[in-house]
């Protein structure tokens, strides 16, 4: 089975808890680690058994024996970072969000197409076992044809560095975390043509810049609706653990929204446990970057995946202000 070098560029948490993963996938993926500070690459490279250190991320873009990199920086400096990777031809994975506005992720789209390489957003929600469990029930008429869908998460989160900063974020809780479950609602019911935001209308104490919580309504393009409650600053006692649920016209599926179980109430009625080894998806997200990238393929969460998810937080920022519907760029 072929093997490649992914070169992190940046050590911080996130590069950690991908690292985390990619050493149970050892017979296919060594890793390399780039920062501004070459000691902080030479400590990843220990504590995760690493095969190379760089000191810039020039430095990692331009070496041969970098068969790809993972953008783990934050987010404001994804263009930055992309149009290196592109300059070097490399193959990359771009840590969610891709950006902080439509405006970047486009400079992100014009520097990978002109090289054709593989480009994925590290969106781990796009690769949850609880997307099939819930897919198949849908696809097999097991609920009759879905009417409603009703997505919960709500956990206290301490919000500290580049997070709290309002300029670096460019956005909110929706942006940072609540583009995972904008992902993971379009991956149940499709594409959304407008959506409509709300915020409590009396004064709380913000943990967030711009926004830490939000009600987000969804018209799907086929006529379904969806509503979405995230939030960043709601106590949540058992450990970010919520309800969901789909309701169709003959039936409902009611789930743990981080994919812990499932249970179908319908023409049967069954209990899931879609995936427990892999529930959050970072294992199967690795792996299909890797055989992409082996393949020289396009993935399947593409940068085309990522813009329908970015005009979904943009235009429930617009909606914020206009108190209306508004319709998600196409």
């Amino acid at each position: 089975m072929q093997k490649i070098n992914i070169c992190l560029l940046g050590c911080g948490s996130v590069a950690k808890l991908h690292s985390r993963v990619a050493r149970t996938m050892k017979s296919r993926i060594d890793l390399s680690y780039a920062s501004r500070d070459i000691e902080k690459a030479r400590e990843y490279q220990r504590m995760f058994k690493g095969v190379g250190a760089f000191g810039s991320y020039e430095e990692a873009c331009a070496d041969p024996d970098v068969d790809a990199v993972f953008i783990c920086t934050p987010h404001a400096y994804h263009v930055e970072h992309a149009r290196l990777a592109a300059k070097h031809s490399k193959p990359m994975l771009i840590e969610k969000p891709i950006t902080r506005t439509l405006e970047e992720l486009s400079e992100i789209e014009n520097a990978v197409q002109a090289v054709d390489v593989p480009c994925m957003v590290a969106e781990n929600y796009f690769f949850k076992p609880l997307i099939s469990t819930l897919r198949a029930s849908i696809a097999d008429g097991a609920i009759g044809d879905p009417l409603f869908i009703e997505l919960n998460r709500t956990k206290r989160s301490k919000i500290s560095g580049w997070r709290a900063d309002a300029e670096m974020m460019g956005g909110g809780a929706l942006l940072e975390g609540g583009v995972h479950w904008i992902n993971l609602i379009c991956s149940i019911g499709g594409e959304v043509s407008e959506v409509l935001a709300a915020q409590p209308g009396k004064a709380y104490k913000k943990i967030a810049p711009f926004e830490d919580s939000m009600e987000v309504l969804f018209k799907f393009s086929d006529g379904t609706i969806g509503k979405m409650l995230h939030s960043w600053n709601l106590s949540n006692r058992i450990g970010g653990l919520c309800w969901s649920k789909i309701c169709g016209t003959e039936g409902n599926i009611q789930f743990e929204s981080n994919g812990v179980l499932a249970l179908l109430l319908g023409k049967k009625t069954r209990l899931y446990v879609p995936g427990l080894l892999d529930l959050m998806g970072y294992r199967e997200m690795l792996k299909h970057f890797v055989d992409c990238v082996i393949e020289q393929r396009q993935p399947a969460m593409s940068l085309r995946v990522a813009r329908r998810d970015m005009a979904i937080v943009h235009a429930a920022y617009t909606s914020l202000s206009t108190g209306k519907f508004e319709r998600v760029a196409q």
